[in-house]
């Protein structure tokens, strides 16, 4: 059975598969007729930031199967104990009004699972998380004098930005969701005016510091919910008295804790400006003018695969990106001739080099396997392959795959590098 062919295959397998199971655990929950008690407690896990209360989070109750048994409006009208047919279920609630990608304030979210036993007070607890992270830029007196009006542009990877502008306060507070998971990093532009007329450009890549500790369940890497992330922005002065630049810190305080993380800020060479092109890195003839970012290579099995943003290959290229090629190398013949079968049907020949840049193909071949995927356009200047993107896909094809990527700069400067996915039995 060919690669693409296997995976819809399993996937109608799961499904049906899923479907016995639902009604079996319902059909053992529900009949009989017996009964217990829930007991109720919402309740926001942030001891170390502001009092938030719970009382107008609406609450749903679904069974095994994912149906809504019960439902309140409020916390506040959940009864001090709930009659429950006997059976397994999960407690959800959270601030009124579904989560945006920016908003005014901070967004929580919980759930909880409990089951239910004859004649027994079950007491369950939902601890709401804060879903989104709080980011606040600040400008310092100094700035204010120096700059007349300025913009402050962040980007996650996703389609939407945050966006900062001349203010008459010293800071400026978003609340921003950075999906499911979070993000390894963020980039931040600042293009300002001064007062004398000089434009100030400058764009920088943002991190955690891999030894740094804070976030839900111990993430250390990622960007994600409950990080209250800091920015300042001071302008960068001369010997002689000019302004030259900006500089920006950042640090990050996880919700729970007290504890500052370390952000590190890296400035992106020749991106100074980000409306002109080249920068001082191009036409450096200098493959140092390309960042390529390559992850470490990856050994999984079905049971255990990775993240899929461990596969994320961060691309940079001061004089824009013209080329992105990427070629799968695999001792696995069922993957080879999945390849060729993926060439045939949606025209995207990672044997021979599968271009990224401006490739829509590509784009339809994943979106046909349930996954999402962005392509640069020519000339833009960064961009990241999400090669997890792959994992669940290979995690049925045993052998070594091999993902060779070359990258081309509009001033013809190139950049390869090798990541290894091994799949292990």
């Amino acid at each position: 059975m060919k690669f693409y062919n296997k995976i819809f295959a399993g996937a109608i397998a799961l499904m049906a598969f899923s479907s016995c199971m639902n009604e079996d655990l319902e059909s053992k929950f529900t009949a009989g007729g017996d009964e217990g008690t829930l007991e109720l407690n919402v309740e926001v896990l942030q001891p170390a930031r502001r009092d938030v209360s719970t009382t107008d989070f609406p609450v749903v109750i679904k069974d095994a199967s994912g149906t809504v048994v019960k439902e309140y409006a409020t916390v506040g009208e959940v009864p001090s104990s709930i009659q429950m047919s006997v059976g397994n279920y999960t407690v959800e609630s959270h601030t009124p009004g579904n989560i945006a990608k920016s908003m005014p304030s901070p967004y929580y979210k919980g759930a909880a699972d409990v089951e239910i036993v004859k004649d027994v007070n079950s007491p369950v607890e939902v601890v709401c998380k804060m879903e989104n992270s709080q980011v606040t830029v600040n400008y310092d007196n100094e700035f204010r004098n120096v700059f007349s009006e300025w913009e402050i542009t962040i980007e996650d990877g996703s389609n939407t930005v945050m966006s900062f502008k001349t203010t008459a306060n010293q800071s400026s507070t978003v609340y921003w969701y950075f999906g499911d998971g979070g993000v390894k990093q963020i980039v931040v532009n600042f293009r300002g005016t001064t007062a004398s007329g000089n434009t100030i450009a400058a764009r920088n890549v943002l991190t955690k510091n891999q030894s740094s500790q804070g976030g839900y369940d111990d993430d250390e890497e990622n960007f994600t919910g409950g990080d209250l992330i800091t920015m300042n922005f001071a302008p960068t002065e001369s010997t002689e008295g000019k302004i030259t630049g900006i500089n920006i810190s950042a640090s990050v305080v996880f919700d729970e804790t007290t504890e500052n993380i370390t952000v590190d800020v890296i400035d992106v060479p020749g991106l100074d400006d980000p409306n002109q092109g080249g920068g001082s890195g191009g036409g450096s003839g200098e493959e140092g003018s390309i960042t390529l970012n390559l992850p470490n290579d990856i050994t999984m099995s079905p049971g255990n695969i990775p993240d899929a943003s461990k596969g994320d290959t961060y691309i940079a290229a001061s004089a824009g990106i013209k080329s992105i090629k990427v070629t799968i190398i695999s001792d696995s013949q069922e993957m080879n001739e999945s390849l060729a079968d993926l060439n045939t049907n949606f025209a995207v020949d990672f044997l021979a080099g599968a271009e990224v840049v401006d490739n829509q193909n590509l784009v339809a071949l994943f979106r046909s396997l349930g996954k999402t995927i962005s392509v640069p356009a020519r000339g833009d200047r960064e961009y990241t392959f999400p090669v997890g993107n792959f994992f669940t896909l290979l995690q049925v094809l045993v052998g070594n795959h091999r993902f060779n990527m070359t990258v081309t700069d509009m001033d013809d400067n190139t950049k390869s590098g090798t990541i290894l996915i091994k799949v292990v039995e």
